[in-house]
């Protein structure tokens, strides 16, 4: 990840003893590359020099500093944690410098967070996006770690324990009214076992900030692990500008800054009061009337059944049939009949067929009361367990996000499930990006690219649960009337294969074209071939060309002739006439396009940065190495004997050709970072 808004809206990690004050818990790297021994390093070396003595000299532990001049700046921050004193704060610092020159060699941006302080340095001054203007609370995106176990009291009264400790914390880190405005707070909670908890923000800050950047963790935290089990018994959530803490032994120095009580316990149940105890007179009476009223229960229950086997015999047996996930409750999403689709889709007639994918065929559907909705007819059967099907729709189902198609339920019916989903009029993305008489204009190419990262984005770091889509193409993007894309079909490979939580599959789900390498020829997954994916769509749309379209194997793909004219100097004559602001933001779209679709994923960047990259023009970006290529069956007779290797795609099979290589010169058109 990299910095500012996204690079340094990053990572937490958790312990469950507490940790000293040099434990680096996450360094993250932007991959924006500076020369050796240039001048940006002599820059970041005199921030190294100086930044340790003035943060452990600073009232508050902070410190920010510049050194040089654009595009050799080197900018920084450090943030010691409010109850280190001066030696560990300067310590910290400095081994942070060290460990994220040793992590990122040569990288320009790296955020270290450690137990004890957090340093961020950067090329680009990351701290301008402290302004009002710039601000936005709702793109911080930490990725959240948990240690988890058990408690003696119920999980509802230990999640309102630290709800109430995280809102004491909160409101005390940001009351800090002194000249330093040392947003810091420590708490403890008397409770079983004993709740701690810290919550800090950068001085930059404003109180509104401060409050924005916890409330953002906070949410966060809730979201994925108050209402989840088994319970997080320590968590602890970084951001540069902000953190926030609990667990259950201590992890700061000194008394807590606050002395919290336990919220109340849950009512206890109701409890049945004993029989006091009777004469011998009366336990003879009331034996012989429990012994009268259990022979008349047991008579009038026999007739009962009786009666009742009768007169539901039919209705039994038309229901033995029946999908057992009809006996589930409804829980948060619709359970939906198969009679009521059949109807709203006109038995699945073709004028209603939407379109077909890899993983089933979608209708278009109008419920009686009016409603549009579409429902996809899943291919084969999942492989799940009832139960654990009706979860994972459940889970789907609660997932929302504006760059995401709403999920609204789902029918079981035999060996077969369909999903229903809202309605998206405008239908998907290839039907405009590929039509020359449904033309887009540039902002909304880019107001898409944008959309889908965004998307991506919420699915992989956001979410209740990380969803790799796998499948995320032209056709799979949807827009509504406002041109706003939606992304369809996520979690479909989550739902439909078993295992889906390993880092590898024996079942590949995707499109060709779209599906990076290392995945398409070994099964193995990671959010890095959601990148590779959103890559090619990303130059798709700026080139208005599609990378699977052509079936003539002599034709090189999208992805070869965007590189060739790339290395030529002369990708303008893919753009469709646009200049001035536009054509910069394309140029940066192909850029930004490029990188996503590397061969090795560990040089594509993570989508939080490629948001980030989209949305900052000001940040330089590193270099495009050369690409996966996909060609046809032939492949270009330039070689070289570098030992490179580079992927061929020829429409039905993968083949990794040794030795490949194009024309190694660099790009001389630039264009206004």
């Amino acid at each position: 990840m990299i910095a500012a808004r996204y690079a340094t809206a990053v990572v937490l990690a958790l312990v469950l003893l507490p940790l000293p004050a040099a434990v680096t818990l996450k360094i993250s790297c932007d991959g924006s590359v500076y020369t050796a021994n240039g001048t940006f390093q002599a820059n970041l070396d005199l921030l190294a020099a100086a930044l340790p003595a003035n943060a452990s000299a600073s009232p508050s532990g902070f410190v920010t500093a510049s050194v040089g001049a654009a595009p050799d700046q080197a900018n920084a921050l450090a943030l010691c944690r409010g109850d280190t004193n001066a030696s560990a704060c300067a310590a910290c610092v400095a081994a942070a410098f060290q460990d994220a020159q040793q992590a990122c060699p040569q990288d320009k941006g790296v955020a270290v967070y450690s137990d004890a302080c957090v340093l961020r340095f950067a090329g680009i001054r990351f701290l301008d996006f402290l302004q009002g203007d710039q601000w936005l609370v709702s793109e911080l995106v930490p990725v959240v770690d948990t240690a988890t176990g058990s408690v003696n009291a119920s999980d509802a009264w230990f999640r309102a324990a630290v709800t109430a400790i995280f809102t004491a914390l909160v409101d005390r880190a940001v009351a800090a009214t002194n000249e330093t405005r040392k947003y810091f707070a420590t708490g403890e909670m008397d409770f079983d076992p004993k709740l701690y908890g810290l919550a800090q923000c950068a001085p930059d800050l404003t109180p509104a900030q401060c409050q924005g950047c916890l409330g953002q963790l906070f949410r966060v935290t809730e979201l994925r692990y108050l209402s989840a089990r088994p319970l997080s018994l320590w968590t602890s959530a970084f951001v540069v500008w902000c953190s926030l803490r609990y667990g259950v032994s201590p992890f700061y120095e000194g008394r807590a800054m606050l002395q919290l009580a336990a919220p109340p316990a849950p009512s206890p149940e109701a409890t049945i009061t004993p029989p006091i105890p009777e004469s011998g007179a009366g336990r003879k009476r009331t034996a012989a009337g429990i012994f009268a009223g259990v022979a008349c229960s047991v008579v009038l229950m026999f007739l009962l059944s009786v009666c009742l086997c009768f007169r539901f015999r039919r209705r039994i047996k038309a229901t033995e049939n029946d999908h057992s996930l009809e006996k589930i409750g409804r829980a948060h999403c619709a359970i939906f009949d198969l009679p009521t689709l059949q109807q709203a889709t006109e038995h699945f007639s073709e004028r209603n067929k939407l379109g077909e994918g890899g993983f089933g065929t979608v209708y278009k559907g109008i419920l009686s009361d009016g409603q549009v909705i579409a429902v996809k007819t899943l291919l084969g059967t999942t492989g799940h367990g009832l139960q654990q099907l009706h979860n994972e729709v459940v889970l789907l189902a609660e997932l929302q996000h504006k760059n995401l198609v709403r999920l609204q339920g789902f029918c079981p019916h035999q060996n077969d499930t369909l999903l229903v989903y809202e309605y998206i009029k405008n239908g998907s993305l290839d039907n405009f990006l590929f039509d020359d008489s449904r033309g887009l204009n540039w902002e909304q190419q880019y107001n898409i690219i944008l959309g889908i990262a965004k998307g991506i984005l919420y699915l992989h770091e956001d979410s209740s649960m990380r969803i790799i889509h796998r499948d995320l193409k032209a056709n799979n993007i949807l827009l509504d009337d406002d041109m706003e894309p939606k992304i369809a079909d996520f979690g479909l490979a989550r739902l439909l294969e078993e295992g889906h939580t390993q880092s590898r599959t024996a079942r590949v789900v995707g499109t060709l074209g779209y599906m990076a390498p290392e995945y398409a020829m070994h099964g193995n997954v990671s959010p890095k071939i959601d990148v590779f994916s959103f890559g090619v769509l990303a130059l798709e749309i700026v080139t208005r060309r599609s990378n699977c379209s052509s079936n003539d194997h002599s034709t090189v793909n999208l992805l070869s002739d965007v590189w060739d004219h790339w290395t030529k100097g002369t990708i303008s004559q893919m753009l469709h006439r646009l200049d001035g602001y536009a054509r910069n933001q394309a140029l940066r779209c192909i850029h930004i396009g490029l990188l996503c679709v590397q061969q090795d994923p560990g040089h594509r960047p993570d989508i939080s940065a490629v948001v980030f990259m989209l949305t900052r023009d000001s940040m330089e970006l590193r270099p495009p190495s050369q690409p996966a290529f996909f060609f046809g069956r032939e492949p270009p007779p330039a070689s070289r004997s570098n030992g490179q290797s580079s992927y061929l795609y020829d429409q039905s099979d993968f083949v990794l050709q040794q030795s490949f290589s194009v024309n190694g010169i660099t790009l001389t058109e630039p264009y206004p970072r």
